[in-house]
């Protein structure tokens, strides 16, 4: 039964659902940059189908939203190499008669361009009779268009709407690297799996990892489930794809989006409230300031030597915040939280926030104990004798030693130690620099865009969390 629509969501929807006039805009942008790429199309001699998929091609998006997706389908018999050489070539011919544009790459270049203040992805794609013969990812996307229009009606889509504000909301919204949460199409999917938002949400609410989602009906079997989970290990939700079974749509998920979405829907449904569909881009820099006082927050800014996609700069920073953590732990630091920032081209900032910003004078070792070989002993003393107090024999017949840290400050160790952590192939070349944070770095950050990710970072809590205990 499908779930209804309260007061606030109906007051929820009336804002975030698009108003005529952005129907029009969007539309004849689409028909201007498909005009464009049919001439150069047949300049070439080349047949190709010219088609809007995405939210737009769903009628699944917000108000606000200016983005399409246009999808340049050539012949079946083409290769992968075809798409990405001749096929990209021939949609970047196109883009540069548009305006301003920009080359960006998935699993395959694609090109983006930004006419009259939207911007529309133009992807090179197959035209398939079935998806099962797919090249790339992207080949399916079609057959996902198809689906969803032939099970959504219009009721619906007002549903997926407020399920897709919920979650932008919250953090949770977008499977790429940045975010590693829910699609667009993993959106629609939890509608009609479950027939309505609130529906969403309850389910949602009694979720325990791994989660498995039933978007097959009587056609999900227990081997279709082993088969998933065999072929997606790492996954902590499961979600098939109708289009392709053995495909798992919510393959990108993170434990963290998954919590996250799992705790915020108890929230709501205890205590539903305005502030779940609300955007938070406030950022009071004086309160940040104040925050940060007698807390170790350290910022390690990379300034790269060459523009990057954006999914591989978040993918590094991300790797490199994760290694640093694990060193700091190993040096007997307790790390509180670590988090990671990019423009999403040059530049990237990797945030760690300790316990203290300075070591012990002395740190501990434990050696090896008698009942191990003599040289495994001997070289333990020789490493450790003169290097502060030891090593001594402890009462369980081990080697012990106190040694003398040659420095005590965090940020100094991390500046002269850049390298143990700097792991990302564009990173491991350019030296970061390191700093606490202060009312300087506070300031640059925020002039910098980073503000939204650092009054999260420091401030911590979400706004709509205070709703769980009113």
């Amino acid at each position: 039964m499908m779930s209804k629509l309260s007061e606030l969501e109906q007051r929820v929807l009336l804002k975030i659902k698009p108003r005529p006039e952005e129907y029009s805009l969007l539309l004849s942008t689409y028909d201007k940059i498909a005009n464009v790429l049919r001439k150069t199309l047949s300049t070439h001699g080349i047949e190709a189908d010219i088609t809007l998929q995405g939210s737009i091609a769903h009628d699944t998006w917000l108000s606000g939203d200016r983005d399409l997706d246009i999808f340049v389908l050539f012949p079946s018999d083409w290769s992968r190499e075809d798409l990405e050489k001749k096929g990209f070539s021939l949609i970047l011919e196109a883009s540069k008669e548009l305006g301003y544009y920009e080359l960006r790459y998935a699993e395959h270049p694609y090109v983006r361009v930004k006419l009259g203040g939207v911007e529309a992805d133009i992807v090179p794609g197959l035209k398939l009779l079935d998806p099962s013969s797919a090249k790339t990812a992207v080949d399916r996307t079609p057959f996902h268009t198809r689906y969803v229009n032939s099970v959504l009606n219009s009721e619906l889509r007002d549903h997926v709407r407020l399920l897709k504000k919920f979650m932008k909301t919250i953090g949770v919204y977008g499977a790429e690297v940045k975010t590693r949460g829910f699609s667009g199409y993993a959106v629609e999917l939890l509608v009609i799996a479950h027939n309505g938002f609130r529906n969403v949400l309850e389910a949602a609410s009694k979720w325990k990892p791994p989660v498995f989602i039933n978007t097959l009906g009587e056609k999900l079997t227990k081997d279709l489930m082993r088969e998933l989970r065999s072929k997606y290990p790492d996954s902590c939700v499961y979600m098939p794809d109708p289009v392709d079974p053995l495909r798992n749509v919510t393959a990108s998920v993170n434990l963290r989006s998954l919590s996250s979405f799992i705790i915020a829907s108890r929230c709501y449904l205890k205590n539903p409230d305005s502030v779940f569909f609300e955007d938070n881009s406030l950022v009071d820099s004086s309160r940040i300031i104040e925050s940060i006082r007698d807390r170790c927050i350290i910022f390690i800014t990379y300034k790269l030597r060459e523009d990057l996609p954006p999914d591989v700069i978040w993918g590094e920073a991300f790797r490199v915040s994760s290694t640093l953590a694990k060193i700091l732990d190993l040096l007997d630091l307790r790390v509180i939280d670590y988090s990671a920032w990019t423009n999403e081209r040059n530049t990237a900032v990797i945030g760690v926030e300790l316990d203290e910003c300075y070591l012990n004078k002395f740190k501990h070792y434990r050696g090896p104990c008698i009942a191990h070989e003599e040289e495994r002993l001997v070289n333990f003393m020789r490493k450790h004798l003169g290097k502060g107090y030891g090593p001594w024999v402890t009462h369980n017949g081990c080697l012990d030693s106190l040694d003398r840290r040659t420095t005590t400050n965090v940020v100094e160790l991390l500046r002269s130690r850049w390298l143990e952590f700097t792991v990302s192939p564009h990173f491991k070349l350019v030296k970061p620099s390191v700093e606490i944070a202060s009312v300087d770095v506070v300031e640059w950050l925020i002039s910098s865009g980073a503000g939204k990710w650092l009054r999260d970072f420091v401030l911590k809590t979400p706004v709509w969390m205070e709703k769980c205990i009113s």
